[in-house]
């Protein structure tokens, strides 16, 4: 996993600059830098999410695995300050991300001075690359966390079976019922939210008039919906 997601993380700060160097030597049309830049203000977001769906994940399943298995609280504990470690910046990576995008909308229709989305591109590449260097050294504890916790997992179930010395499959953390109804829920809000991304870019950043609300109402409405419906069936059993 953090091989894998440091690989990803490079490729879209490759890409980033790329974009900026394109910019910076007019290499592109402004109609296809403006659609550029939406489509690397997504590639962050989704990788964001990623990161933040991983955490959710992995610490659900931590907690049922120490519960169920009588282990220390403190691994519980450690999940709760992996996250504290990557949300802030990681939340903040994600605003500025789009704020940057969005602002690029005003520059091209001569409301917002260049200089301003220049300091946002920069700003949002500086805080993306910290944010993505904090996920990937806690995504590594994380991971070192789980074969940690695994082994001791293994060590308890051969320790309660002494006249067998067979050593016990690893034990898989599974995400349980409740912890993937809480994943989708908030995947599901995450949703509501990014929605709205491609609107506000048509909106300000291409200077649409008439591009339409409903359609972006409608399924802003519909996830948050849907996300409301899995807590409350998650709550209630």
């Amino acid at each position: 996993m953090p091989t894998v997601f440091a690989s990803v993380s490079a490729t879209i700060v490759l890409f980033y600059l790329a974009t900026l160097v394109m910019a910076y030597f007019h290499l592109m049309p402004v109609g296809l830098h403006m659609l550029w830049g939406c489509f690397m203000a997504l590639l962050i977001i989704f990788l964001q999410c990623l990161v933040f769906g991983f955490f959710i994940n992995s610490g659900k399943s931590i907690k049922k695995v120490v519960q169920d298995n009588g282990l220390s609280l403190d691994w519980i504990q450690k999940t709760k300050d992996y996250k504290n470690r990557c949300y802030p910046m990681l939340m903040l990576a994600l605003l500025v991300s789009v704020a940057a995008a969005v602002v690029g909308g005003g520059v091209s229709v001569g409301m917002v001075p260049v200089w301003i989305h220049e300091a946002l591109v920069w700003a949002a590449f500086g805080i993306n690359v910290y944010s993505l260097a904090i996920s990937y050294r806690v995504v590594a504890e994380n991971v070192n966390a789980i074969h940690r916790i695994n082994d001791e997992v293994r060590h308890l179930r051969m320790g309660g079976r002494a006249s067998i010395p067979v050593p016990e499959p690893e034990l898989k953390l599974e995400t349980p019922p409740a912890a993937k109804s809480a994943e989708v829920s908030s995947k599901f809000y995450f949703l509501a939210i990014t929605i709205w991304v491609p609107y506000l870019y048509m909106r300000f950043s291409l200077g649409s008039r008439t591009f339409p609300f409903w359609p972006f109402l409608a399924l802003s409405g519909f996830c948050a919906l849907t996300a409301w419906w899995g807590s409350r069936k998650r709550f209630q059993t």
